[in-house]
């Protein structure tokens, strides 16, 4: 199954890198609805009409209710996906006061795939969150490949720890269960130490403006992220749904959706 994970912040001429809640007045530009259509149409193939033509999805609020809906459209690894993550920052878990790829490659992968979604810590410095969320996603064996589509002047947050030979630029993405992991320093450490590899996953990473889709998607998970996009850029939600069907969630769950006609007029 083919899933675009897009985060509003991919549309903005500049990246927030700190949570900024609540939100107060920013110098920082959405582009306009012109600008948003051109590559939803042009780059991701998406079509504008009947909902035959469109494909689901859901609307998130913060990026980490969207490794729920993950869960459920691989049922729990059955189906592994193909999803492109349309956003400012990778959700790998490099944030700051995350120690999630510690718990990940020191613990839950000695746990069998299956048993892995219900192990993972909710609470403290290896918490799921909206930072890390796709990290746990690839432990638990839901993805078949993963592409990354960076903000211009992001990209070059990837976690080593989850690549093959600690290498971002690799291409492959080979999660390792390294049972001493907390107790090492160095990469040079981590490599000595006796470890077990996880299948491997194709990854790119491209740069928002060079990225065109290979492939017809079938399902949407759009992410408002209000810590990390001004209030402006909610005005470019409602237009999403003139592209994909979010089905029974309502029109009124999506901001912005007072400032812009579904259909007509532009993002302002």
């Amino acid at each position: 199954m083919k899933i675009a994970d897009i985060d509003l912040d991919i549309f903005l001429d500049d990246v927030c890198s700190l949570d900024r809640r609540p939100r107060a007045p920013s110098t920082t530009r959405p582009w306009t609805g012109e600008q948003l259509r051109r590559f939803l149409e042009d780059q991701c193939g998406l079509k504008r009409g009947l909902s035959s033509r469109r494909p689901k999805g859901r609307f998130v609020v913060h990026h980490d209710e969207a490794f729920p809906i993950l869960n459920v459209l691989s049922q729990n690894g059955a189906v592994p996906l193909t999803l492109t993550h349309i956003d400012a920052h990778s959700d790998l878990g490099t944030g700051v006061g995350d120690l999630s790829w510690k718990d990940i490659g020191g613990r839950l992968l000695a746990l069998t795939p299956k048993e892995r979604a219900a192990a993972i810590p909710h609470h403290g410095m290896e918490r799921i969150s909206a930072a890390n969320y796709l990290s746990y996603a690839l432990a638990c064996r839901w993805l078949r490949m993963l592409t990354y589509v960076h903000h211009a002047h992001s990209g070059d947050d990837l976690m080593p720890f989850f690549f093959r030979d600690f290498d971002p630029a690799c291409g492959i993405m080979e999660l390792r269960y390294v049972p001493r992991v907390r107790d090492v320093c160095s990469r040079e450490e981590l490599l000595a130490l006796p470890h077990t590899l996880e299948p491997p996953i194709p990854f790119q990473k491209i740069p928002v403006e060079a990225y065109r889709a290979a492939e017809w998607f079938e399902y949407v998970i759009l992410c408002q992220s209000p810590g990390y996009t001004p209030a402006e850029a909610d005005a470019l939600i409602p237009i999403f749904r003139e592209y994909v069907d979010f089905g029974d969630d309502d029109a009124q769950s999506f901001p912005g959706s007072g400032l812009l006609p579904s259909g007509k007029g532009e993002a302002r």
